[in-house]
């Protein structure tokens, strides 16, 4: 699973009005930074997670894909737009630092577990697979919810 980095509470459905499903944005500049180099592992069907700056987790997103919208005004550089639609949701929110430090997460970019300067993405692989999501009424693992989109 990915997880994003959007404590700043950029308002995607404002700012890429034209685009349906924009769950997160970096510039190429943002891109090229090697802090991001996880965004290039991204591929259709992944999981993903945004957090915002509450610093929470809730919401499960399938990857649709990501879209080059070139420039966009009011924004700096070349954009491009993750798009996903929700796939579950946590059965209450969690602290994202507790719940990585729950299953003991690790990962280069986020020193116990919380985020990093410059840092927008981080591919966790398979280290939250025993978290228990709600998918309807039903409780399953993000390992058995991998499993059910293939």
């Amino acid at each position: 699973m990915f997880i994003f980095n959007n404590i700043h509470d950029r308002k995607y459905k404002k700012i890429f009005s034209n685009y349906e499903n924009v769950i997160f944005d970096l510039s190429l500049t943002q891109i090229n930074n090697p802090n991001n180099s996880d965004w290039k592992n991204i591929k259709t069907g992944d999981l993903a997670c945004v957090v915002t700056s509450s610093r929470k987790v809730s919401t499960i997103y399938k990857v649709l894909d990501i879209v080059h919208c070139g420039e966009v005004e009011g924004e700096e550089g070349d954009i491009y737009v993750l798009r996903g639609v929700v796939i579950a949701k946590l059965a209450s929110q969690s602290d994202m630092t507790a719940l990585l430090n729950k299953f003991n997460v690790s990962h280069r970019k986020l020193p116990d577990n919380k985020f990093s300067i410059g840092f927008n993405v981080a591919d966790l692989k398979y280290q939250l697979d025993a978290l228990q999501v709600q998918v309807g009424k039903d409780t399953i693992s993000l390992s058995e919810l991998r499993q059910k989109i293939v």
